[in-house]
């Protein structure tokens, strides 16, 4: 399990005067910006993502107009922004405050008296205020203190004025609605809109709040030139900064790969389901569920990525849903230069205008976490089209059918029909194709592959692709014709290519995009093709062939950024003129025209409404929001700001633009910090050891705990690199003796094998390398031998003597494929090897001399360099190379392997900015088992500050402050912070999934539990997992216990009705993949998610996953992950809740238990034992309940060391098996008792036998009862007519023998006669003869139940004793001449009947009065003398003659 643990405040450090800078605000500025879309939930809420170059995507999220943010901060009476419930908060008192206080008025975590906010849905939706009538805050213009000229302004009636109110007022779009207050009435100043909510003008719901609307944190400030009529904004009122209160950045997301080649080059939001799918350059297609901005699918478009061929960056995406939550997805790239093209100097070739394409089914999961969303890949490598990527478009019909255009490089529409063939279709052909090997790819059966193939006959890559088979080398690969006119390609199978017509007249001119769809019209098709400045329209007929055009008059400075249709009679543009268009069909006079005109009808595309959007980086428009286009913008001073330009298409053309500031940055861009330090490289060597590169050339040493916890200190001094001080609120242990003149991009670390000294090898942005020791970060050495930066750093160890002269030495490799060779004894440079035109992949050194080294690159090609004069030998290709190598006497240097570091946090990989700097990965895992091997040794000695656990101890509360929410309650405040010891942190925590980090950015402890039921389980099994290790220090365990109730089970009623409860299927899968400390907190978590189920939930819940049971599934999947899963769920959910089930489903459930636990290969069993403990009482009537314990005997006992695995289940089965005999004692005795007398085999008598002696150290009370039947079994095991079975089993029946006499009073046995005493309930006391394995007589003599029993030392007496009854009976229980003649009967004691020998009675008063346990513990005999016997009952001793 990991956690995104991001530390803002060490991205730069600078001098306490400078101003504070916001790190995700200054990424975002300094980044390039590659993809932009927007979209509005059902909420109201505007969300927008922009990608970047290097990767990452940051989530915008903004509130209603109306919504005051200082009051969401804190009393959140303001829907937050949130796709599903917005949170709630409990209520508080009026009063607002303008920043957060922890000392919230919410709910205690252990009483929850005070009444929560009852807010209807309906009301926080459409509102998103409070109707309760408040203070405005300070930085709030009331209306009354606007300067005269602003009233004039706004009382004015003249249009001019009225307009440029009418722009500076935000639009009320539908479901946004202001609150009302008093205020003086004023003229209407906006136009009735046609969304307004039911069919109420803005003008009449907003006029009377003009104080609100024009307030500092409302009103938005516009660049020169973009309003038409002076004044301009800056001369309206010095109120009007520009500065954006509604927008708030949500999340990041840093996407896995990231880095340079790695930019997020298209995004698709599709708003069914609230997924956004991005594409990058590199051809990795994710799909993030928005709810959490979580990574749910993933896939490559590309089976394998080499520079051999041409490269290609994918860039366009094109999206068409067919059934319910299935959609596919197009994926088209053009030819590009490979990322690294710039460092090598590579020309920018002209690239032929063709594209690659692939295409992928999408299936959406379903809420219980059955079927996770998912990509299938559905074609091969080999699919082009000879055209621009930007030239492509997927379209389905109403019937389902797919059709594939786009337009070709001689600007000819081109469609061609597509079918997705089915997967089993395809395993079918494949396996009638590998059976009969005699089969021609004629044979309709196997391949349907038409006569156009013939010519390639073997080597079609298309048709071997149908099967998975291309081996096709790439060359081949390209010399197939891209528009074949029958062909498969993988999953997908394309009709012969249909060419309409020329669409784009002009040759030079570069195609940007095309958009098309069904419909329109009342054509087939109507689509747009645009270039950078022109737009042309196009309609396909029924007729084949039948293409129209007719041209889009548009006129803009700027260039298109994209094209959409509203409906089928319209569409907008985008640039800096945003213009909204209708369609309509003339004739050749211009007239409107019917399809019933006799004369020729054309379309025509006629602009209704147009408005000055200015200049913009992106635009985004969305179907969610018809009449909004986001924009963003970047300012001169490098700051970015998004802006929502409103039009309104039924309005006039002229009509003046409504546009708000939504959000701007407020920090300046990551390069532009005023006398600082910004953050450039880290390295995380262990816990207590991470090292921080920054761009003034010095390294600084910190801790986990001081990146994730503030340090109070005084004021710290002006920046110093002396200084162990840095920054306002940053602490650092140590400090590089040197500053380099340049940045610090990445560093390594390396070690002496020779020494053992361990030393980071650091690469600056000048090409230089600097070597430091660890111990100190004293500058050692500094090389400049490279033009462009330092990438990998390779060790080659002393011991290493096949290495020749580079033993012992460092390979640095920069960017470009050069590499330093640097002494690790003394650094000095030896040896540089030139680079080449790309990356270098892999290095071989050895050969005859072993003074050989061979440079394998990227691009397939390979050198051969003598190392000690540093002269090119030869040059040869990749496969040739190999040759060479596989002949013998070279060894192989890996790239990729370093020095260890610290196993608990780690980089992400590869860089996407500051943001991704800041942020290190915890393996929750690796850390708990690392802290709770500290913690439990350090025994009580916690609080001594030279316990070896304090560091651990501060660790771990350094990760419990940034997991930790304070200001939920504040007694749970108090205790985390008095007692745990924990501090509010400043430090932020994300989800990691397999390939991207989110980092969520909250001002709100609501806003954490209120995202996802997901990221909500996530948190609070990664709380209660430090907790629970914090917890095994004794002084805290009480306190650890209280938080982890809290969290577990209170959240529900603190949070309010926007709580999202921990997703129990991520619980359960958690449970599975992660270590035992946090398995368990799972499993904890888990319990607490069934139990706050509601009946139709629970039943829910098991009804989607009871298909997937192990019972029910074949052979091959019954131990798969969703089986295991499925059983998990529904095994807990039965031991629960097993009335709300179905007899069907404990039936299945019961069979898959017993089938995992009777599996001696299963890696379930250890689930399967748990569930038997948890609810056998269930099972035992589904399946056979007797042979589901005697597995778990066998379990519980088996020692044999093949048996013995990972899971560890001995111990497990044996907690299973007391709890079993503790709630079914007489199915389990039955059991043990059949299992000792007539077992299948001896080991299981042994192991029984073994399991009768655990049981009497664990839990003797459940014994007691059946002491007889249990002693009598143990004694006929000892039968010695059969000699084996008597020697197997002696070890062990005498160890339960030694145990039960131990034990139990009511036992007693003579080693010397062999003689064996047991008592019964009913009074009486069973002697038998262990050498014979016989019972040889009763003695009946009490009347209640006796308490214990005695041999005398020679074995002729025999004492009992009863304290119920008060005697104490004395038998004679010697060998005499009598019994040879009567068998089976008592010996004489003296007298005639069955009397005992001796009756005598006692009384001990209240000491008598005791449970059976305390007999155990408080009675007992002892013989003084041959005829004198002593008893003990608690304080009391009497002494009897015998």
């Amino acid at each position: 399990m990991l956690l995104p643990l991001a530390f803002p405040a060490y991205a730069s450090i600078q001098d306490i005067s400078g101003p504070q800078i916001n790190v995700i605000e200054s990424d975002f500025n300094s980044e390039h910006t590659t993809s932009f879309v927007s979209w509005r939930t059902e909420n109201g809420l505007h969300h927008t993502a922009a990608g970047s170059s290097k990767g990452s995507i940051n989530v915008f999220s903004f509130y209603p107009t109306n919504a005051p943010r200082s009051d969401s901060r804190a009393r959140l009476t303001v829907t937050p922004p949130s796709e599903h419930n917005p949170p709630t908060a409990p209520s508080s008192s009026p009063s607002h405050s303008r920043r957060h206080s922890r000392s919230l008025q919410s709910p205690s975590s252990l009483s929850f008296n005070q009444a929560l906010i009852n807010v209807s849905a309906r009301a926080r939706v459409v509102s998103g205020v409070s109707r309760e009538q408040v203070e405005a805050p300070k930085n709030y213009v009331d209306f009354e203190d606007e300067p005269g000229r602003l009233k004039d302004i706004l009382r004015s009636n003249s249009k001019h004025k009225r307009t440029l109110a009418d722009s500076i007022l935000p639009n009320f779009d539908r479901g946004v609605v202001i609150e009302q207050s008093p205020a003086p009435a004023s003229p209407p100043l906006l136009p009735t809109l046609p969304n307004s909510p039911s069919g109420v003008s803005s003008t009449s719901k907003n006029k009377d709040d003009l104080r609100s609307l024009l307030s500092a944190t409302n009103s938005p400030t516009f660049p020169p030139g973009s309003l038409s009529a002076p004044p301009s904004p800056r001369q309206l009122s010095p109120h009007f900064d520009g500065s954006p209160s509604r927008g708030t950045v949500k999340s990041s997301i840093i996407l896995d790969p990231c880095g340079p080649g790695h930019a997020a080059s298209a995004m698709r939001y599709i708003e069914a389901v609230n997924l956004l799918v991005v594409l990058q350059e590199s051809g990795n297609l994710s799909a993030f569920d928005m709810r959490d901005s979580t990574c749910v699918a993933t896939c490559e478009c590309m089976t394998m990525r080499s520079y051999q061929d041409q490269f290609w960056k994918w860039e366009a995406i094109r999206i068409v849903s067919t059934v319910d939550n299935t959609y596919h997805i197009l994926a088209c790239a053009s030819p590009s230069q490979p990322p690294f093209a710039e460092t090598f100097g590579l020309a920018d070739e002209p690239r032929d205008s063709k594209a690659r394409l692939n295409m992928f089914e999408l299936s959406v999961g379903d809420p219980h976490g059955v079927h996770p969303t998912r990509f299938e890949r559905l074609a091969s490598d080999v699919w082009q089209v000879n055209g621009p990527a930007t030239g492509v478009e997927l379209l389905v019909d109403t019937d389902g059918s797919f059709q594939l255009m786009y337009i070709n490089s001689t600007s000819y529409l081109v469609t061609r029909c597509l079918t997705i063939i089915p997967a089993y279709e395809i395993r079918a052909r494949g396996r009638s194709f590998t059976s009969s090997p005699t089969h021609s790819q004629e044979d309709h059966r196997s391949l349907a592959i038409p006569n156009p193939f013939k010519a390639f006959g073997s080597k079609s890559a298309e048709s071997v692709a149908l099967l998975g088979q291309n081996n096709n080398s790439g060359t081949e690969q390209e010399s197939i014709s891209p528009t074949i006119a029958t062909s498969n390609l993988g999953r997908v199978r394309l009709e012969e290519e249909e060419s309409l017509g020329i669409v784009i007249s002009s040759p030079e001119v570069s195609l940007e995009g095309i958009t098309a769809r069904y419909g329109g019209m009342n054509e087939r098709i109507i689509g747009l093709a645009w270039s950078n400045t022109d737009i042309t329209g196009f309609t396909v007929g029924e007729q084949e062939g039948s293409l129209t055009t007719f041209p889009v008059p548009f006129r803009s400075r700027g260039r298109i950024q994209g094209v959409h249709f509203t409906d089928d009679e319209a569409f907008v543009v985008l640039s800096d003129n945003i213009s909204h268009y209708c369609l309509r069909r003339v004739d050749a006079d211009n007239n409107t025209a019917t399809t019933s005109s006799g004369t020729s009808i054309i379309a025509q595309a006629i602009q209704t409404t147009t408005i000055s959007g200015g200049s913009s980086l992106m635009l985004s428009w969305s179907r969610s929001s018809p009449h909004d286009v986001l924009a963003l913008r970047q300012l001169r001073s490098g700051q970015k700001e998004i802006l929502v330009h409103t039009f309104n298409p039924r309005q006039d053309v002229s009509t003046k633009q409504q546009r708000r500031i939504m959000w701007r940055a407020q920090s300046p861009s990551s390069g532009t910090i005023p006398g600082g330090a910004t953050l450039t490289s880290v390295l995380p060597v262990e816990l207590n050891c991470v090292l921080l590169g920054y761009s003034d050339g010095h390294i600084r040493q910190t801790s986990l705990p001081c990146l994730l916890q503030r340090r109070n200190h005084v004021r710290p001094p002006p920046l110093s690199a002396f200084s162990p001080i840095s920054g306002s609120d940053v602490l650092f242990d140590k400090v590089s003796d040197m500053s380099l003149p340049s940045s610090i991009l990445n560093m390594h670390l390396v070690r002496n094998d020779r020494t053992g000294e361990r030393f980071i090898l650091g690469g600056t942005d000048d090409g230089g390398i600097a070597i430091w020791t660890l111990e100190s970060l004293k500058l050692h050495a500094r090389f400049t031998p490279f033009i462009v930066p330092l990438t990998r750093v390779a060790q080659v160890l002393q011991s290493n003597d096949t290495a020749g002269p580079l033993r012992g030495s460092l390979l640095c490799v920069s960017g470009d494929g050069t590499v330093a060779v640097v002494s690790i004894d003394g650094f000095e440079m030896l040896y540089l090897i030139p680079g080449a035109s790309s990356p270098i992949a892999r290095i071989y050194v050895g050969g005859d001399d072993n003074n050989r080294a061979i440079l394998i690159y990227a691009d397939g090609s390979a050198r051969v360099w003598d190392v000690e004069s540093g002269e090119f030998l030869r040059a040869m290709t990749e496969e040739k190379a190999k040759e060479l190598v596989d002949a013998g006497g070279w060894i192989n240097i890996s790239l990729d392997k370093s020095e260890l570091t610290s196993i608990s946090i780690s980089m992400l990989s590869g860089s996407a900015g500051p943001v991704s700097l800041c942020t290190l990965l915890l393996s929750l895992d690796r850390f708990l088992k690392y802290t709770s091997v500290n913690v439990k040794s350090s025994g009580l000695v916690l609080s001594s500050s030279s316990a070896p656990s304090n560091a651990t101890l501060s660790q771990l509360r350094a990760v419990l402050s940034a997991l930790l929410t304070p200001g939920l309650s504040p007694d749970i405040d108090e205790i985390c912070e008095n007692r745990l010891g924990t501090s509010p942190s400043p430090s932020t925590v994300g989800f990691a999934s397999a390939h991207a980090a989110t980092i969520y950015h909250h001002d709100h402890p609501v806003y954490a539990w209120s995202m996802s039921a997901k990221v909500s389980a996530d948190r609070v099994l990664a709380i209660v997992s430090v907790l629970r290790t914090l917890s095994l220090a004794e002084e805290l365990s009480h306190d650890c216990q209280t938080v982890i109730t809290f969290y577990a089970t209170s959240l529900t009623h603190v949070v309010g009705a926007s709580y999202q409860a921990p997703d129990v299927a991520y619980l359960a899968t958690q449970w599975f993949d992660s270590s035992n400390d946090v398995r368990q907190a799972a499993k904890t978590l888990f319990d607490a998610g069934i139990v706050r189920l509601s009946d139709e939930e629970s039943i829910a819940l098991v009804d989607a996953w009871q298909h997937h049971l192990p019972c029910l599934q074949p052979s091959m999947e019954k131990e798969s992950a969703k089986s295991s899963l499925a059983l998990f769920i529904c095994g807990y959910m039965a031991a629960d809740k097993y009335s709300l089930l179905s007899t069907s489903s404990l039936i299945d459930i019961s069979k898959s238990i017993a089938l995992y636990l009777h599996d001696e290969s299963s890696a379930h069993r250890g689930l399967a034992i748990d569930l038997c403990a948890r609810g056998f009482q269930i099972w035992q009537h589904y399946v056979d309940a007797m042979a589901m314990l005697r597995a778990l005997y066998t379990l519980a006992t088996n020692t044999r060391k093949e048996t013995i695995s990972a899971q560890n289940i001995g111990p497990q089965a044996r907690l299973a098996v007391l709890q079993i005999a503790s709630s079914n004692t007489p199915l389990f005795m039955t059991t043990l008792t059949l299992d000792i007398l007539n077992p299948k085999t001896l080991d299981q008598r042994k192991a029984v036998m073994q399991l009768v002696a655990f049981m009497i150290r664990k839990r003797p009370l459940i014994l007691y009862p059946n002491l007889p039947r249990l002693m009598e079994a143990v004694v006929k095991s000892l039968d010695p007519n059969s000699t084996a079975s008597r020697d197997a089993v002696l070890d062990s029946a005498t160890e339960i023998i030694g145990y039960v006499v131990k034990t139990f009073p009511t036992v007693d046995f003579h080693m010397a006669t062999q003689r064996l005493a047991v008592g019964t309930s009913e009074g009486a006391f069973i002697m038998y003869d262990l050498k014979t394995a016989t019972q040889l007589y009763v003695l009946e003599g009490h009347k209640r139940r006796p308490t214990a029993c005695t041999f005398s030392p020679d074995g002729r007496r025999l004492v009992t004793m009863s304290l119920e009854e008060g005697v104490v009976l004395v038998w004679k229980v010697g060998s005499s001449f009598t019994s040879f003649f009567n068998p089976g009967a008592p010996p004489r004691q003296g007298h005639g009947g069955s009397l005992p020998f001796k009756t005598l009675n006692f009384n001990v008063g209240d000491e008598a009065n005791m449970t059976i346990a305390g007999t155990l513990e408080w009675v007992k005999f002892e013989w003084p003398a041959e005829r004198t016997v002593r008893l003990y009952i608690r304080e009391s001793v009497l002494t009897f003659s015998t």
